[in-house]
C-alpha cells in the first residue's frame, strides 16, 4: 500500500475516535487527503479494478458512514433543553456532517461515478427512514439522491425495481405527511425522478401506486397548497402513460376519481401558469384514454361512464371560463400579448366539442360538484350546484359572432379549426353555410389584424372538410358555391401580403382539392407576373392546381411585351417556368444581383421539378398526375421521431376490435413491375427554353464562384434541380438516362458539384471552424435528401442514381477522412457513467455551511418553491446516452456526414458511379474498429447506431465479410449497457436492416455462419434476458420485432437458432413465447405478427411475396401459439374474483382472439382449427361473443362472404362435429355458441342448421337428441330424419364401400355405420321407407357423396392420379366426412350394386330420370359460384372434373338422351373459367385453370370420337377461347404446364382438321 493510501486509513480509523476533538481533527485531515492527487489516483485504481483488498473509495465511504453515525449518536444522546447558543452550535455541527458526506461524495465521483449505488442508496434511505436522522439530514441526503444519485446514468441504471419501488413508497409518505415543515417541492421533484426511472429501467409502477397519487391530489385540495403539486402530476402522467397500456379501465376509473378534485384545485385554487399546463396535460390523456382517436360510444371503443359523461361537461364549461379569462387578460394588460391560445388547451377544448356536441342536445344543466366547498364536499347531503350550459355549434358561431376584439376571436377560430381539422366527418352538413357566412363576414375586416391568418386556416379546414363530403343537397352546393367565390375573390386579392401569404395559398390550394369553384384565368397568372415570389406554399398550391386543371396556353400579363419578342408571344407556360427559375420576369441573368429563391429556400423534395418538366408536356395535367402518383419514397419518410400516445390510443381500438388493419390479408403475388410510361410529348421550343433557362442558372453561379465566399449549399441546391428535371424527363419518357448523362444540363450539375466540393476541402483540415459548421450540416442533409435507396421505380430514384454520378471520389474521400477527424478528436460532455453534474470542482469553498433554510426536507415549503418549481421540471432524472444534448456541434456534423456516406454507397449499387463505394465502405467500417471505437462515448455510440442501421441496404445488401465487421462491436456494445434500457431497445430497433442481410449468399460459408452467430448469440443473450424479467416492456417490444424480421428472413428456422445456456431454441419456437407476455404491448405485437409462423413473407423491396410455409410447421405453430396464447388466459383464471384483474383478463382475452383471428385469416390449412378454436374459446374462457362476431364479420368480408352466417355455415359441419368430440356435459349441443351465427335463440339455431346437426347426431346414434331439436322447432322428428336422408347417408355408404386397408379407426366407423344403419332400418325409425328414399333421392345423395372429395396430393391410389395432378399439399381439408376420390367411385359402385335393377353403374340408374344429370351438373357449379374461396373452387371443379370424367366413360350409352345437354354445358362452363382466369396465376388458381384445360381437352377427344357433329356446333367457341392462349405463348408457356399446352394445341390444331380426318382420334395420341 502506497504511503498516501497509508495515511488515509489511519485518518480513516482515527475518525472513529471515542474523543470528539481527535474526531474534528481527522476530519480537516481526512478532507484534505481525500483531495490529494497521488490519493485519488490510487482510489480510483483500486475502486476500477474492484479488488476489495485494496483501499478503495467505497471503502473510504464506509468509514465515513460509521464517522457519520459516531457524531449522531452524540447529539442524539445530547441533553435536549440548552441554551440558544449550544443549540445553535450543534446546529451548525449538523451541517457541517452533512456537508463532509457531500463534499466526499463529489470527490469520490468527480471524474467517474465509482462509489456503489447500493451503498449510496442503503446510506440514503436508512437515514431518511430514521425519525431522527431524516430530521437532521434528510434534506441533504434527498439532495445528493437528487443530484449525484438519481442524475448519473450508471446509478439510475442499477437500480433495481423493488428499490425504485421503495424510494417511491418512502418519498410518497414523506410528502403525505401532515407535518408543516415538509419540503413538499423537494420531495415532489424526487417522486417525479423516481417515477421516470421506475418507468423507464423497469416494467413500471404496480397499479396499487395508484392511490399514492389519488391521496396527494386530495391533500392538496384539503390543504389548500400546490406546493410541488406539478411535480406530483408530472410524475402521475409519466406513470400513467406507462400504466394505462395494462390497465385502461382501471386508469379510466381512476380519471373518473380524482379530475373532479383537479376541477376544483383550478377554480378554487390561484394556479401558476406551468401547474395549468400539467393539469391539461393530464386531462387529455384522459381524454386519449377514454376516447381513443376520438371514439364516441363503447361500440366504437370508448370507455363510457355517466360520471365520465358529467366531468366532461365541467371541463367544457370551465375551458369557456378560461378562455374567457385569458382573452380578458389579453384585452386590459398593458404591453403586447399574443392574441393566440396554446395549442394543447385548443386541442383540448376540441376534443371536449367532438364528445358533447351533438344535433340532439342544444342546452343542459349540469351539476358543479366542483365548486363545492372542503365543507360541502365532505358533507355529502349537501346539493351541488347547477348550471345550465349551451351545446353545439350554436355556441362556437355565437362565439365568433359576438366578439370584436381579436383576444376574444382568434381562440374560437383556433378551436374551431382544430375541431374540423380534427374530426372532418363530425362537422355537420347543415352548419357548412352559417359558419362559412360568419367566415366570409370576419375576412375583409381587420385585413393586415392578427386575426386574418386565423380566418384564412379556419376557411381552408372548412374548404377540406367540403371537399370530403358526398352527401350535400343541390341547394346547398348552389348556396355554398356563392361564398366560395366571393372568399376566392378575397384571398384573391390579398395575396401579395406576405405575412399572410401562407394562409392564402392554403386556402386556395383547398379550394382548389375540393372542386368547389372553376378555376379561372386569373389564377395562373399568380404564377406568372410579380404578384408574388416562389415559396413553399404557392408551389404547394400550383402543383394541387396543375392536377387538377388544365393550365391555359395564354394568360395576359402586363409585362408580356418586355419579356418576350414581339413576333413570339410568351405562353402562359413559359411564363410559369420563368416565374418559378427568376423570381421576377424583367430580370436578366447577367443583371441579377440576388439569387432566385428557388436557390436558397427549402421547397418539397422535387416539387419545382416536376411542375417544370409537366409545363413542357403538350397534357400538362396528366404529365402532373402521373409524377405525383408515385408513392412516397422511403428514404424521405423515415426517421419520424419518438413514437407518441397515438399508437396506444391504436393499441385500445385492437383491443376492442375497432381497428383491424392486422386482418388484411396480402395476398400472393409477383414482383410488381414498372407501368410503362405513356407516352408523353412535349413543346420541343417550351423544353429548350427551360434547358436555357436552367444552364443560365447555373452560368450565372459559377461566374461568380469563389471558394470562400459561395455557399456551397446554392450550388448543391442548383445542381439537384438539374438532375431533378432530368430524372423527371426519364421518368415521364422525354428522354432516356444515357442521354441525360451527355446532356449539357448533367454537364454543368457535375460542375457545380465539383466548385461545392471545394468547400469540403477547405473544412478538411479547419475542422475546428465553427462558422463553417452550420453549413456543411445544411449541405450534408441537402445531399443525403438527394439520395434514394427505396426499390420502386420513380423520379426520386432515377435523379438519385443521377446526383450519385456527379459526387466525385474526392469529394467522398475527403468526407470520410473528415469523419475520421472528427470521430478522433471528442468534445467529452458526456461519457458512459461520467457524473451528469452542474456543481464546480470540489475544493474549500464546498465545505462552508450551506444556508439551512433553502435545502431542509424539513422547512417552510413557500421558501423554497419559488426556485424550484420551475425549470428543472424537463430534466429530471439521468440523461439517455443518446441524447442530443451530449453531441457538439461538430459531432452532429460528423453524424450527418457519416449517414450520408452511408446512404451513398448503400445507394451506389444501383448504377454506375465516380467513386468506389468498396473503398468509402471500409473506410466507415475502419471507425468502428476496436482500436477505435470506444462505445463509453456517446458519441461513437452514435456512430455505431448509424452505420447498424444507414449501411446495411435491402436490394443490395453488404458483402458477408462486412456484415462480420460489422457486427463485431455488437457484442460488447450490447455487454456494456445491457442495464441501459433505452439504449438497448434503440440498438434493437436498429437490427432490422443488418438481419436482412444474414440470408445472403452461401449459407455454408464461414462468413455468414459468422455473422449469423455473432448476431443469434446477442438476440439469445436479450431473449434470456426478457424471460428473467430483466428486460422493460420497450426492450421486449424491440425484440420481438427483431424476431419477426428474423422469421421473416428465415422463415423455417433452419439458421435462426437462439442458443441460450447450451440449449438450442429455433426462432419459430421462442416467437409464441411472446403471446404470453406480462405487458399487454408485446403479446398483442406477437399476435398481430403470428402470421410469420404460417407464411414465407419474402421482402422484395417495397413488394411482399407471400407463400404458405409446410403442413407440419403450420400445424406445429398453430398448436404453439393457441396453447401460449391459452397459457396468458390460465394465468388470470384462478385469480378472476379479482376486480383489479379485470384489466388483464380483458387483455388476455384480446389476445387469444387476436392470435386466433390472424390464423384464421393467414391460413387456410388451419382455418377450420382456428375457427373451432374460437368456439371453444367462447365457452371455456369467456371471449365475450360481441366481440368475436366483431373479428368473424371482418373475416368473413375479407374472404368475401356477404354476411357472416355464409361464413360460419361453410364451416359448421366441421365445428360441430369437433363440438360433439369434446365428450362432455358441458359442450351439448344446446350449448354450442351459435350466436357467432347470428342466431338470437336455440329455436333458431335448430330451425335454420337442423340439416347438419341431425347427421351428425344421428351417426352417434343420439336419437333424443333428435327428437329434443324436433321439439323444440314443432316438427315430427321422423319427418326431419327423411328431410337429412342425403347427407345421413353420406355419413355411412363410404364406409360400406371402403375397400380393407387393415386400419383399425375404419373398421371402428364401419362398425358405427352398420349400427346406425340398421337402426335407421328399424320400423320405429323410417324402416321400409328407406328404399324410397334412396331412388327419390339419388341425384341429392350423389351431390353430397361427390361433395365430400378430398383428393390430397401424397394419395397413392391409382385410381386417382388424374386429380391427384391438381392436388396441392396446402389444400385445406374439406368439412367432414371427405373421402378421396377412389371411396367415392367405389361407393357409387356399391349403390349400383345394391341396386334392384342390378344395372352396371350408377350413371345407369340415374339415366332413367333424365333431369338428374342437370340436377347434379347445376348443384355442383352453384357451389362453384356460391364461394370466393380460392381453394373451395378449385375443389369443387375437381369434383366437376371427377363427375364429368365418369360421364365421359359413359356418353355412348347416349346418357339417357341428355348426352347433347351434358355436352354442350360441360362446354360452355369450362369456357367459362377458363375465360374468368385471373390475370396473374397463383398457386391454386393455376392449378384451378390447368384443370379446366385438361377436362376440356378430355371432353373434345371423347367427343371426336363419339359425336363429332355435335361437338362441330361448339367449335368456333372453343376455338376463339384457345387460339389468344396459344398465341400468348411467352405469357402462358410460364404458367401452364407442358402436357396441359399441348392438349391446347391439339384443339386448335383439331379445328382445322376436323373436317378433312377421318380418324382424328390418332391426334391425342401424339
Amino acid at each position: 500500500m502506497s504511503l498516501a493510501l497509508n495515511d488515509l486509513l489511519i485518518c480513516c480509523r482515527q475518525l472513529e475516535h471515542d474523543r470528539a476533538a481527535e474526531r474534528r481533527k481527522e476530519v480537516e485531515k481526512f478532507k484534505r487527503l481525500i483531495r490529494d492527487p497521488e490519493t485519488v489516483q490510487h482510489l480510483d485504481r483500486h475502486s476500477d479494478s474492484k479488488q476489495s483488498k485494496y483501499l478503495n473509495w467505497d471503502a473510504v465511504f464506509r468509514f465515513l458512514q460509521k464517522y457519520v453515525q459516531k457524531e449522531t449518536e452524540c447529539l442524539r444522546t445530547a441533553k435536549p433543553s440548552v441554551s440558544a447558543s449550544t443549540q445553535a452550535t450543534r446546529q451548525k455541527k449538523m451541517q457541517e456532517i452533512s456537508s463532509l458526506v457531500k463534499y466526499f461524495i463529489k470527490c469520490a465521483n468527480k471524474r467517474a461515478p465509482r462509489l456503489k449505488c447500493q451503498e449510496l442508496l442503503n446510506y440514503i434511505m436508512d437515514t431518511v427512514k430514521d425519525s431522527f436522522n431524516g430530521a437532521v439530514y434528510g434534506a441533504d441526503c434527498s439532495n445528493i439522491l437528487l443530484k449525484d444519485v438519481l442524475s448519473v446514468r450508471k446509478y439510475w441504471c442499477e437500480i433495481s425495481q423493488q428499490q425504485w419501488l421503495e424510494l417511491f413508497s418512502v418519498y410518497f409518505s414523506l410528502y403525505l405527511k401532515p407535518a408543516q415543515d415538509i419540503n413538499r417541492v423537494l420531495v415532489a421533484r424526487i417522486i417525479h425522478a423516481v417515477t421516470k426511472g421506475c418507468c423507464s429501467q423497469t416494467d413500471g409502477l404496480n397499479s396499487k401506486f395508484l392511490d399514492f397519487f389519488s391521496k396527494a391530489i386530495q391533500h392538496a385540495r384539503q390543504e389548500k397548497s400546490s406546493a410541488g403539486l406539478n411535480h406530483i402530476l408530472a410524475a402521475f402522467i409519466t406513470f400513467l402513460k406507462t400504466l394505462a397500456v395494462n390497465f385502461r379501465i382501471r386508469v379510466c376509473q381512476l380519471g373518473d376519481e380524482i379530475l373532479p378534485t383537479l376541477l376544483y384545485i383550478w377554480t378554487q385554487h390561484r394556479l401558476n401558469d406551468a401547474l395549468k399546463e400539467v393539469i391539461i396535460e393530464l386531462f387529455q390523456l384522459q381524454i386519449y384514454v377514454h376516447h381513443p382517436k376520438g371514439a364516441k360510444t363503447q361500440e366504437k371503443g370508448a370507455y363510457e361512464s355517466s360520471k365520465w359523461k358529467s366531468i366532461l361537461y365541467n371541463l367544457y364549461d370551465l375551458l369557456i371560463n378560461e378562455i374567457s379569462h385569458i382573452g380578458s387578460r389579453g384585452k386590459y394588460s398593458s404591453g403586447s400579448r399574443n392574441v393566440a391560445v396554446k395549442e394543447n388547451l385548443i386541442e383540448l377544448m376540441a376534443d371536449i366539442c367532438h364528445q358533447i356536441f351533438n344535433e340532439d342536445t342544444r342546452s343542459l344543466e349540469i351539476s358543479q360538484s366542483y365548486t363545492t366547498t372542503q365543507r360541502e364536499f365532505n358533507d355529502y347531503s349537501a346539493p351541488c350546484k347547477k348550471k345550465k350550459i349551451e351545446l353545439g355549434w350554436e355556441v362556437i358561431k355565437d362565439h365568433l359572432q359576438k366578439s370584436q376584439s381579436d383576444f376574444d376571436l382568434v381562440p374560437w377560430l383556433q378551436i374551431t379549426t382544430q375541431l374540423i381539422s380534427k374530426y372532418p366527418s363530425s362537422f355537420p352538413n347543415c352548419e357548412l353555410s352559417p359558419l362559412l357566412m360568419i367566415l366570409y363576414q370576419l375576412l375583409p375586416q381587420h385585413r393586415h389584424g392578427e386575426r386574418t391568418p386565423y380566418v384564412l386556416r379556419c376557411l381552408t379546414e372548412v374548404a377540406l372538410c367540403q371537399g370530403k363530403k358526398s352527401d350535400l343537397e343541390g341547394s346547398q352546393k348552389s348556396d355554398l358555391l356563392k361564398f366560395w367565390i366571393k372568399i376566392w375573390s378575397l384571398t384573391f386579392r390579398g395575396i401579395s401580403s406576405e405575412q399572410i401569404q401562407a394562409e392564402n395559398f392554403g386556402l386556395l390550394g383547398a379550394i382548389i382539392q375540393g372542386s368547389l369553384i372553376e378555376v379561372d384565368r386569373e389564377f395562373w397568372k399568380l404564377f406568372t407576373g410579380s404578384a408574388c415570389r416562389p415559396s413553399c406554399p404557392a408551389v404547394c398550391c400550383l402543383t394541387l392546381a396543375m392536377t387538377i386543371c388544365v393550365v391555359p396556353e395564354t394568360v395576359k400579363t402586363g409585362v408580356e411585351q418586355s419579356t418576350c419578342e414581339v413576333n413570339r408571344s410568351c405562353s402562359s407556360k413559359e411564363l410559369m417556368m420563368k416565374w418559378l427559375l427568376l423570381s421576377q420576369l424583367e430580370d436578366d441573368f447577367e443583371d441579377r444581383t440576388e439569387l432566385p429563391p428557388v436557390l436558397h429556400s427549402n421547397f418539397p423534395h422535387l416539387a419545382v421539378e416536376k411542375i417544370l418538366v409537366s409545363l413542357t408536356v403538350k397534357n400538362c395535367k396528366a404529365a402532373m398526375n402521373f409524377l405525383q402518383t408515385v408513392p412516397g419514397c422511403e428514404q424521405h419518410q423515415k426517421d419520424q421521431g419518438e413514437p407518441s400516445f397515438s399508437e396506444v390510443e391504436e393499441l385500445f381500438l385492437q383491443t376492442t376490435f375497432d381497428k383491424m388493419d392486422f386482418l388484411t390479408i396480402v395476398k400472393e403475388c409477383a414482383v410488381e413491375k414498372h407501368q410503362a410510361t405513356v407516352g408523353f410529348s412535349v413543346h420541343q421550343n417550351l423544353k429548350e427554353s427551360l434547358d436555357l433557362y436552367l444552364l443560365g442558372l447555373s452560368e450565372q453561379l459559377l461566374n461568380n464562384y469563389s471558394a470562400e465566399t459561395t455557399n456551397a449549399e446554392t450550388l448543391i441546391r442548383c445542381s439537384s434541380l438539374l438532375v431533378g428535371v432530368l430524372g423527371c424527363y426519364c421518368y415521364v419518357g422525354v428522354i432516356a438516362e444515357e442521354e441525360a448523362y451527355r446532356s449539357e444540363l448533367f454537364q454543368k450539375a457535375k460542375s457545380l458539384m465539383q466548385c461545392a466540393g471545394e468547400s469540403i476541402t477547405l473544412f478538411k483540415n479547419k475542422t475546428s471552424e465553427e462558422s463553417r459548421i452550420a453549413s456543411l450540416r445544411n449541405m450534408m442533409n441537402l445531399c443525403t435528401s438527394c439520395l434514394c435507396n427505396c426499390t420502386k421505380p420513380s423520379p426520386n430514384k432515377i435523379a438519385s442514381r443521377f446526383f450519385l454520378r456527379l459526387l466525385t471520389s474526392k469529394l467522398m474521400n475527403d468526407i470520410a477522412d473528415i469523419c475520421r477527424s472528427l470521430a478522433s478528436f471528442i468534445r467529452k460532455p458526456f461519457d458512459f457513467g461520467e457524473v451528469e453534474s452542474g456543481e464546480d470542482d470540489p475544493d474549500e469553498n464546498l465545505m462552508e455551511v450551506e444556508d439551512q433554510s433553502s435545502m431542509n426536507l424539513f422547512s417552510d415549503p413557500g421558501a423554497s418553491e419559488a426556485g424550484m418549481s420551475g425549470d428543472g421540471q424537463s430534466t429530471f432524472g439521468a440523461m439517455n446516452p443518446l441524447a442530443e444534448e451530449h453531441l457538439s456541434k461538430q459531432d452532429l456534423l460528423f453524424l450527418d456526414m457519416l449517414k450520408f456516406l452511408c446512404v451513398c454507397v448503400t445507394t451506389a449499387q444501383t448504377g454506375p458511379v465516380s467513386f468506389r463505394a468498396a473503398d468509402i465502405r471500409r473506410k466507415l467500417l475502419m471507425l468502428i474498429d476496436t482500436s477505435m471505437l470506444d462505445p463509453t462515448k456517446s458519441l461513437h455510440l452514435h456512430m455505431y447506431l448509424v452505420l447498424l442501421k444507414e449501411l446495411p441496404g435491402e436490394e443490395y445488401p453488404l458483402p458477408m465479410e462486412e456484415v462480420v465487421e460489422l457486427l463485431k462491436p455488437l457484442s460488447n456494445v450490447c455487454s456494456l449497457y445491457r442495464r441501459d434500457q433505452d439504449v438497448c431497445k434503440t440498438i434493437l430497433n436498429h437490427f432490422v436492416p443488418v438481419v436482412r442481410n444474414l440470408c445472403q449468399g452461401n449459407m455454408d460459408a464461414e462468413n455468414t455462419r459468422d455473422a449469423q452467430g455473432q448476431f443469434l448469440t446477442v438476440i439469445g443473450a436479450f431473449w434470456h434476458l426478457a424471460k428473467e424479467g430483466k428486460c422493460t416492456f420497450s426492450v421486449r417490444m424491440a425484440l420481438v420485432k427483431c424476431l419477426k424480421t428474423l422469421l421473416e428472413t428465415d422463415p423455417y428456422s433452419k439458421w435462426a437458432i437462439l442458443n441460450v445456456m447450451g440449449k438450442d431454441f429455433p426462432v419459430n419456437e421462442v416467437f409464441p413465447h411472446f403471446l404470453a407476455d406480462n405487458h399487454h404491448q408485446v403479446s398483442m405485437l406477437a399476435a398481430e405478427s403470428i402470421n410469420r409462423l404460417f407464411q414465407d413473407m419474402k421482402h422484395r423491396g417495397s413488394s411482399t411475396l407471400l407463400k404458405a410455409l409446410p403442413l407440419k410447421l403450420q400445424q406445429t405453430a398453430f398448436e404453439n401459439a393457441y396453447l401460449k396464447a391459452q397459457e396468458g388466459m390460465r394465468e388470470v383464471s384462478h385469480r378472476a374474483e379479482n376486480p383489479e384483474l379485470l384489466d388483464e383478463i380483458y387483455n388476455r382475452k384480446s389476445v387469444l382472439l387476436m392470435t386466433i383471428a390472424v390464423i384464421l385469416c393467414c391460413s387456410p390449412v388451419c382455418e377450420k382449427q382456428a375457427l373451432f378454436a374460437l368456439c371453444k374459446s367462447v365457452k371455456e374462457n369467456g371471449l365475450e361473443p360481441h366481440l368475436v362476431k366483431k373479428v368473424l364479420e371482418k373475416v368473413s368480408e375479407t374472404f368475401g362472404y356477404r354476411r357472416l352466417e355464409d361464413f360460419m355455415a361453410s364451416h359448421l359441419d366441421y365445428l360441430v362435429l369437433e363440438w360433439l368430440n369434446l365428450q362432455d356435459t358441458e359442450h351439448s349441443l344446446y350449448s354450442f355458441p351459435f350466436i357467432l351465427l347470428n342466431y338470437t335463440s336455440v329455436e333458431d339455431f335448430y330451425r335454420s342448421c337442423y340439416k347438419v346437426l341431425i347427421p351428425h347426431l344421428v351417426i352417434r346414434s343420439r336419437f333424443d337428441e333428435v327428437k329434443s331439436i324436433a321439439n323444440q322447432i314443432d316438427e315430427d322428428w321422423k319427418s326431419l330424419l327423411t328431410h337429412c336422408f342425403p347427407k345421413i347417408l353420406v355419413n355411412i355408404l363410404p364406409y360400406f364401400a371402403y375397400e380393407g386397408t387393415g386400419d383399425s379407426g375404419m373398421a371402428q366407423q364401419r362398425e358405427t355405420a352398420t349400427k346406425v344403419y340398421d337402426m335407421l332400418k328399424d320400423e320405429n325409425l323410417l324402416g321400409k321407407q328407406i328404399d324410397h328414399l334412396f331412388l327419390t333421392n339419388l341425384p341429392e345423395i350423389v351431390v353430397e357423396l361427390l361433395m365430400t372429395l378430398h383428393e390430397p396430393a401424397t394419395s397413392g391410389a391409382s385410381q386417382s392420379m388424374d386429380l391427384c395432378d391438381f392436388s396441392g399439399d396446402l389444400d385445406p381439408a374439406p368439412n367432414p366426412p371427405h373421402f378421396p376420390s377412389h371411396v367415392i367411385k367405389a361407393t357409387f359402385a356399391y349403390i349400383s350394386n345394391c341396386h334392384k335393377t342390378k344395372l352396371k353403374s350408377i350413371l345407369e340408374i340415374l339415366s332413367k330420370s333424365p333431369d338428374s344429370y342437370q340436377k347434379i351438373l347445376l348443384a355442383i357449379c352453384e357451389q362453384a359460384a356460391e364461394t370466393n374461396n380460392v381453394y373451395k373452387k378449385h375443389r369443387i371443379l375437381k369434383i366437376y372434373h371427377l363427375f364429368v370424367t365418369l360421364l365421359l366413360k359413359d356418353i355412348k350409352s347416349a346418357l339417357g338422351g341428355a348426352w347433347a345437354f351434358v355436352l354442350r354445358d360441360v362446354i360452355y362452363t369450362l369456357i367459362h373459367y377458363i375465360n374468368k382466369r385471373p390475370s396473374r396465376f397463383m398457386d391454386v388458381s393455376l392449378r384451378s385453370f390447368s384443370l379446366c384445360c385438361d377436362l376440356l381437352s378430355r371432353v373434345c377427344h371423347t367427343a371426336v370420337t363419339y359425336c363429332k357433329d355435335a361437338l362441330e356446333n361448339h367449335l368456333h367457341v372453343i376455338v376463339g377461347t384457345l387460339i389468344p392462349l396459344v398465341d400468348d405463348q411467352m405469357e402462358v408457356q410460364e404458367q401452364i404446364p407442358f402436357l396441359t399446352m399441348m392438349s391446347l394445341r391439339i384443339c386448335v390444331l383439331l379445328s382445322r382438321k376436323l373436317n378433312t380426318v377421318k380418324d382424328p382420334s390418332h391426334f391425342w395420341r401424339k
